[in-house]
């Protein structure tokens, strides 16, 4: 868990209204890594519309005040 619990309570309430996926590389490349265009060993935040197609993105998030806020700034802006 966070160290910051208002953070943990935002990601929790927004959390339901996304789908959440973790995906490693192997062999430095994993199914779908080139159409996001990511890099191996980075960690990103990406929000993506039903057709796959990149709303927004943070890279290397240091907790998940940011990721909070990119949640937050699609569900406004959509």
């Amino acid at each position: 868990m966070e160290k910051n619990p208002e953070a943990d309570r935002a990601f929790a309430k927004l959390a339901p209204k996304f789908v959440i996926l973790h995906f490693d590389t192997r062999n430095g490349r994993a199914p779908h890594v080139a159409r996001l265009k990511v890099k191996r060993n980075q960690t990103y935040a990406i929000v993506l519309r039903p057709d796959g197609t990149e709303i927004a993105r943070i890279t290397k998030p240091a907790d998940l005040n940011p990721v909070v806020r990119l949640m937050q700034k699609v569900l406004v802006r959509n």
